[in-house]
């Protein structure tokens, strides 16, 4: 079955701006809080019971990273705003989970919303959610649809201190973190040209039926990741850009290497999308041959009877 390229918002109709009110798939509402708190000596890993227990690290003097999973609630959400002073509107978007990747600016927080991705292995399809940060002078709070994602590799790091995450800001943190999203994107997207590939050598030889609905599943998946790399390399250059004491100037530089990555991966889905064209037109072509050759041969059976 294909998956919505919309979430319904009908919900959040007539309803005024800040609304709380979930926009999503239905969730079961494990709501699982988790907390990295780190500095360059050590990195404490510690599950959160209750919102109010993140009192602790609102200012404190180490950096830390603030992830939940399972936001289906609109009162959890609602607390965080409380604890932290989240603009209602902020609040609003986090629950919203159709929105596209960007980044806004509220006094003393930066707020980001970005798109994982990830192959589905049932339908063959991409599987996408959002996940929204908070950024904060030593705080990274991360907003999940669900448990499960593609940040793994930043807790292996911060738990090992592999790199430079663990002696670095907050801004840093942000930083690694929409990486290996990015960094997701061309698995995924490499894996598309690898099938495509494959594709071409198979109706070049030999054209099959099947392979008309291929390319038109390919040709739904390369839009389908491209919907979420245009707004992201928009995300990197705001970020790139902004005026905020937030962005350090040396980290600057590793997000405007980020934009580099999703400008690449841009191009190479646009020479995809062309070579799917391609092989659309050449699978026509062989099929219009085929049936020459067939008519040919029955024009000629005809003429033997006649």
């Amino acid at each position: 079955m294909a998956r919505r390229l919309m979430k319904a918002r009908s919900a959040k109709a007539g309803l005024p701006p800040g609304a709380l009110v979930y926009v999503g798939d239905p969730r079961l509402q494990n709501t699982r809080i988790t907390v990295l708190d780190y500095e360059e000596s050590r990195c404490v890993t510690r599950d959160i019971a209750a919102v109010s227990d993140c009192l602790e690290f609102k200012e404190s003097a180490t950096v830390s990273w603030i992830d939940v999973d399972e936001i289906g609630e609109p009162g959890l959400v609602a607390s965080f705003g409380r604890l932290f002073g989240f603009h209602p509107l902020m609040q609003e978007d986090i629950l919203n989970t159709d929105h596209r990747p960007k980044v806004e600016e509220y006094q003393d927080t930066l707020f980001v919303v970005a798109k994982m991705l990830k192959p589905d292995p049932d339908t063959g399809g991409i599987e996408q959610e959002q996940i929204c940060f908070v950024l904060r002078k030593g705080l990274v709070i991360s907003f999940q649809e669900r448990p499960g994602d593609v940040l793994e590799p930043i807790r292996e790091r911060l738990r090992r201190d592999l790199g430079r995450v663990r002696r670095s800001g907050s801004d840093y943190l942000l930083y690694a973190l929409l990486d290996v999203i990015v960094d997701q994107y061309f698995v995924i997207v490499d894996d598309l040209g690898r099938r495509i590939e494959e594709l071409e050598r198979k109706v070049m030889v030999r054209p099959g039926n099947e392979d008309l609905v291929t390319i038109q599943e390919l040709r739904a998946a390369l839009i389908s990741v491209n919907r979420h790399v245009t707004p992201t390399r928009e995300l990197a250059g705001r970020l790139n850009t902004i005026q905020s004491p937030l962005i350090d100037k040396s980290t600057r530089r590793y997000i405007n290497d980020l934009q580099d990555h999703a400008v690449y991966i841009a191009e190479s889905i646009g020479v995809f999308r062309e070579m799917l064209t391609s092989l659309e037109n050449t699978y026509h072509a062989g099929q219009n041959a085929r049936m020459t050759q067939v008519m040919k041969l029955l024009t000629i059976i005809s003429t033997i009877f006649i």
